[in-house]
């Protein structure tokens, strides 16, 4: 439990307080270079090495040699390589490192500070990668400074986190993995659309999705607002951007038809709590029992579950059509 309410404490503080507080959106992957590999490319072809790429940042890094060495301090970026096949090669994850199940018995060390790792700690293991995500220009400058090799890829969308797969299979030598994982990811989607994509604007289910029980939630430019859209929905809290604390007269007032909560993992019994407020009660998504809870990494890291994501919402908006 003490490590759930980790978690929570270190969301709320990125999301409210970076976020809405000093106005600072997460970094933009929209900079981010693709791989020089041509992507939906018929051949699949190797990584020569010495390799150069371009990450979020924008910096250019070059590689001496296939990765052999890994440290991952980004869970979505961990489940990424795994599937990429790549656990033996993990040398260094993080304590939010939970899937797949066993990814943490191969590596070396474990961080139990993700955001701020021990870089006395990182530097004795010697790596030849270090993969970051949510983490500050000056540790990642002080990784570089150092001759560490960084792959700074933090996807924001569903199309980027394609791409980050592929950059990630071009820079660690597993474009065939790569491209497999993705034919896979794209597949479930279109599979998703084709059941959603007729239904008719005045049909479309209107939701409510809760980050935290103080009432935050998703708006505009977030990834849970597009797989919403994707799964045919429309988020009454679209018109905010970013994250948002909503008041509960706003919810009310937009009567949602599904809640979708996320928090689960720290907080008991959500369902039932959401249902009990005495103001929510005239709510369609509570007079009618459809109030559904995630599993939070599936729909916020995004890795090659964020399409198992997407289909949970789906059914959840929509059973009838699966």
């Amino acid at each position: 439990m003490n490590r759930k309410k980790q978690a929570f404490t270190l969301l709320i503080t990125l999301w409210v307080t970076l976020v809405l507080l000093s106005g600072c959106n997460s970094p933009s992957q929209q900079g981010a270079a693709p791989p020089e590999a041509p992507s939906g490319q018929d051949t699949i072809q190797t990584t020569s090495y010495p390799l150069t790429y371009t990450d979020d940042t924008g910096v250019a890094t070059t590689l001496e040699k296939e990765p052999q060495r890994i440290i991952c301090l980004a869970p979505p970026s961990t489940e990424i390589l795994s599937a990429l096949g790549l656990d033996r090669k993990l040398i260094g994850l993080t304590v939010y490192d939970n899937y797949p199940v066993g990814i943490q018995e191969n590596a070396e060390y474990i961080f139990e500070d993700s955001l701020n790792p021990n870089l006395e700690q990182l530097i004795q293991l010697k790596p030849d990668l270090v993969v970051t995500g949510m983490h500050k220009d000056s540790f990642i400058n002080s990784l570089r400074s150092l001759g560490i090799p960084v792959a700074h890829l933090n996807p924001q969308s569903l199309e980027s986190t394609y791409q980050t797969i592929e950059e990630l299979g071009y820079i660690t030598n597993t474009q065939e993995q790569a491209q497999a994982v993705l034919q896979g990811m794209k597949a479930k989607e279109q599979a998703i659309a084709d059941k959603v994509e007729a239904i008719k604007e005045a049909e479309r289910v209107r939701v409510w999705i809760e980050v935290d029980p103080g009432l935050f939630t998703a708006g505009a430019g977030t990834f849970l607002n597009e797989l919403i859209t994707k799964a045919g929905g429309i988020n009454i809290a679209s018109d905010v951007q970013d994250w948002a604390q909503y008041s509960e007269e706003q919810v009310i007032e937009k009567n949602p038809q599904v809640i979708l909560s996320t928090y689960s993992y720290y907080m008991d019994n959500v369902k039932a709590t959401i249902a009990a407020r005495p103001a929510w009660q005239a709510i369609d998504a509570v007079s009618n029992d459809r109030i559904y809870d995630l599993d939070s990494d599936m729909v916020t890291r995004s890795g090659p579950r964020i399409v198992d994501g997407l289909e949970t919402i789906a059914k959840a908006l929509y059973p009838e059509r699966f």
